[in-house]
């Protein structure tokens, strides 16, 4: 558990990083990001991903309660992964989404085959948030 814990707040900490190369003027051109022209598809996208990473943060504190969380966000990287390379986006954005999405690759398979694991519980309870705690009635 301590192990999850410690991974999830890192994906979190991940995003935050994202976010500060995504943000930081002239970094996104200089890791080879093309930035839109309009200012609202960079905050966008920034904010979003500051959510995510807020929300992981503060799962991380009680993973039992707020497993959730984390395991939907695998799954939204792993959609992540799979449109950067189906969708050719590294095209659009530049090489540096590729970058994000290979961090995504463990991430995400991480948390959607260990929380399970961690929590003991199925796919289908944290698909659904239907985690039982520990001394609770069902």
């Amino acid at each position: 558990m301590r192990f999850m814990t410690w991974f999830v707040r890192i994906a979190g900490v991940y995003n935050a990083a994202a976010i500060v190369v995504f943000l930081t003027p002239g970094v996104p051109e200089a890791v080879g990001l093309r930035m839109p022209e309009a200012e609202f598809w960079v905050w966008l996208p920034a904010l979003v991903g500051l959510f995510a990473g807020i929300v992981l943060v503060l799962s991380s504190v009680d993973l039992r309660r707020f497993g959730a969380f984390p395991y939907w966000n695998g799954i939204i990287r792993l959609v992540f992964v799979l449109a950067v390379f189906t969708l050719d986006l590294s095209e659009e954005a530049g090489p540096f989404v590729v970058v994000l999405a290979l961090g995504d690759v463990p991430l995400a398979l991480a948390t959607i085959f260990g929380l399970p694991h961690v929590l003991r519980c199925g796919h289908g309870e944290l698909l659904r948030n239907r985690l039982h705690l520990v001394g609770s009635v069902a």
